[in-house]
C-alpha cells in the first residue's frame, strides 16, 4: 500500500501535465455533456422504504436511508465510496457482488502475457469494504422488484432498499458470432486474461498465426490493440525475431478506420495506430464483420469491399459486444433493447426515479453511425465520473424528502437534480517497447480536447494509473483532493451542476 501511495500524486500530477499538452492555457472550462436521456423539468421523488423506515419517520430525527449497489468493479466501488463521503453519516450503504474481489480490470492484458498475476492487481472486497463501514454481500443478484424495492440473491437472500445504483458491468455476448464463445481468448475478465496467459504459453512452444481484435458492436477497442502489441513485444522478448516471424498477426476490427476508437478518433490516433502496426509488420482490416470463429481460422467481411476471408490463426482473441445482464432485462422499462440500463441526464432510471445506473452496463448513443456497428467506449474517468453524479443526485433526493417528510407523501413537491457527469473519454495503454494515451474532452463532439500522445510516457502512466488506483480502493477515496484540485487546473472536473443551455 506504501509504493501505491507514492505514485498516486505523481500520477495526478502527470495526467494534468498530459493534458496540458494540448490545452495552452488552463481555464474553468466546463463543456456540456451530451444528453443522454433527455429529460425536463423536476422528476419525481423516491419515498423511502416503508419497511425499513416506518418507525423512524414518527420522531423527529433523520430517517436512515438504505443504499444498495450492485456491482464490485471500477462503477460499483467508486459509487460505494462516493456514497460514505457524501450521503449521511446515519445513512447505510451496501455493495452486492457475484467476485469476493475487486479485480483492476484495466491491468488484464498484462495478466495475458504474464507482466502481473492475478494476485497483484486484486483487492479482497470481504476485507477492504467493512473497513470503511460498507456493508459487503458475495452474491448474485437474481431479481428485481421495483415496486416493492427489494433484490432477491442467489444465495437465498432478500435485500430491500430506499436507492439502488446499478454498475454490474456487462454481459460478455460472445453468443452473437459462431464459435466466439468457444475459441478465442479474451481479456475482459482477469479469469479470462488468466486463461490467455496459458495459452500464450502455448503457442510459445507451437507457433502460428494469431488473429486479434474486436466482433462489430464491441465498444472496447483500446485493449485489442494493447493485448496484440503486448503480445508481439512478449513473443519477441521470448524467442526474437524468429518467433515474431512465426507468429504472424493480423489485426481485424470493425471500426471505419484503424484508431477510431469508437470516438472518430482522438487527435492524431488513426497515424500513430497505423505507424505502429506497419512498423511491427502487422497486417490490418477495418470496417471488419466477424462471421465465424473455429481452432483454425477466423472467418471476416470487409464490409466495405464486400470480401470475405478466412484467416488462418493457432491463437485468437476477440474483444465481444457488451450486453446488459438478464436480470435488468426482466424489470420492464428499465432496459433499452440491448439490456442496458436506460438513465437521464443524472445518471437516473428513465422509469424508476430511485434507481441509478453506472459504468459500461448504461446504455448511451455512439458517438457517430459506422458502416459496420461499434460502440462508444466507457473508460475509467468516465464510470467514476458517473458515480459521482448519482450518489450526489441521491444525496438532493435524500434532504428533499427530509425536508418534507411531515407532509403527506401525494403533497410532496418534485425533486430538481442538477449533478451530470462530465464525459470524458481517457485511454491509457502499454504496447511494450511504448505506449498512448488517448484523450478526449469531452468524448462526444464538440471537443476542448483531442489529442493521443505516444511514447515511453504512455508506459509509464500506465503503471503509475494502476498503482494510484489500486491505492484509491484501498483507501476508500476515489475522488482525493490532490487529483481533484489538480484536473480542476485545466477545467477536468467529474461533474457539473450548471443547467445545460438551449
Amino acid at each position: 500500500m506504501k509504493q501505491r501511495f507514492c505514485v498516486a500524486a505523481a500520477f495526478a500530477t502527470a495526467i494534468a501535465a498530459t493534458a496540458m499538452v494540448s490545452i495552452p492555457y488552463a481555464t474553468c472550462f466546463v463543456p456540456s455533456p451530451i444528453n443522454i436521456q433527455p429529460h425536463h423539468g423536476p422528476v419525481p421523488i423516491a419515498r423511502p422504504n416503508r419497511m425499513s423506515s416506518s418507525l423512524h419517520m414518527m420522531s423527529s430525527i433523520h430517517t436512515p436511508r438504505k443504499l444498495l449497489v450492485v456491482g464490485g468493479g471500477i462503477g460499483g466501488l467508486s459509487s460505494a465510496f462516493d456514497a460514505k463521503h457524501n450521503l449521511r453519516p446515519e445513512d447505510e450503504v451496501t455493495v452486492v457482488s457475484d467476485r469476493e474481489c475487486f479485480q483492476f480490470t484495466p491491468s488484464n492484458p498484462w495478466v495475458s502475457t504474464r507482466m502481473r498475476t492475478p494476485e497483484d492487481i486484486s483487492i479482497s472486497l470481504t476485507e477492504i469494504l467493512p473497513r470503511h463501514k460498507i456493508n459487503f454481500v458475495n452474491s448474485k443478484a437474481t431479481r428485481l422488484d421495483p415496486g416493492r424495492q427489494t433484490l432477491k440473491l442467489e444465495n437465498g437472500e432478500t435485500l430491500d432498499y430506499d436507492y439502488l445504483i446499478i454498475a454490474t458491468g456487462p454481459r460478455l455476448a460472445f453468443d452473437e458470432v459462431p464459435g466466439a464463445n468457444k475459441y478465442p481468448v479474451s481479456v475482459c475478465t482477469t479469469p479470462h486474461a488468466s486463461h490467455a496467459a496459458i495459452e500464450v504459453d502455448k503457442l510459445q512452444e507451437d507457433p502460428g498465426p494469431v488473429v486479434v481484435g474486436s466482433m462489430q458492436g464491441s465498444s472496447c477497442f483500446g485493449p485489442a490493440y494493447e493485448f496484440g502489441l503486448l503480445l508481439h513485444s512478449e513473443l519477441y522478448k521470448r524467442g526474437g525475431t524468429k518467433l515474431v516471424e512465426q507468429c504472424p498477426m493480423t489485426f481485424v476490427t470493425p471500426e471505419p478506420y484503424i484508431g477510431h476508437l469508437g470516438l472518430k478518433g482522438a487527435g492524431e490516433s488513426q497515424r500513430i495506430l497505423e505507424t505502429i502496426l506497419k512498423k511491427k509488420g502487422i497486417a490490418y482490416y477495418d470496417n471488419c464483420k466477424i462471421n465465424k470463429v473455429t481452432s483454425g481460422h477466423v472467418s471476416i467481411t470487409k464490409v466495405d469491399e464486400s470480401k470475405t476471408m478466412n484467416l488462418p490463426c493457432k491463437l485468437s482473441m476477440l474483444i465481444p459486444p457488451f450486453r446488459g445482464h438478464h436480470v435488468w432485462e426482466k424489470v420492464k422499462g428499465l432496459t433499452d433493447d440491448k439490456g442496458m440500463i436506460k438513465v437521464n441526464d443524472f445518471q437516473q432510471s428513465t422509469t424508476y426515479p430511485n434507481i441509478f445506473g453506472v459504468g459500461v452496463c448504461v446504455s448511451i448513443p455512439p458517438v457517430e453511425k459506422t458502416l459496420v456497428p461499434t460502440g462508444p467506449p466507457k473508460t475509467g474517468y468516465m464510470i467514476e465520473s458517473q458515480g459521482t453524479a448519482a450518489v450526489k443526485n441521491i444525496r438532493i433526493m435524500i434532504d428533499h424528502s427530509e425536508k418534507h417528510k411531515e407532509e403527506d407523501e401525494e403533497a410532496y413537491p418534485q425533486v430538481e437534480l442538477r449533478n451530470r457527469p462530465l464525459l470524458m473519454g481517457l485511454c491509457i495503454t502499454d504496447f511494450g517497447s511504448d505506449g498512448a494515451i488517448f484523450l478526449t474532452q469531452p468524448q462526444y463532439p464538440p471537443r476542448r480536447t483531442d489529442v493521443t500522445i505516444s511514447g515511453k510516457l504512455g508506459t509509464l502512466a500506465k503503471i503509475a494509473f494502476e498503482k494510484y488506483f489500486l491505492h484509491k480502493i484501498e483507501s476508500g477515496d476515489t475522488d482525493p483532493y490532490y487529483e481533484k484540485y489538480m484536473l480542476h487546473l485545466i477545467g477536468v472536473d467529474r461533474v457539473t451542476s450548471k443547467k445545460q443551455q438551449g
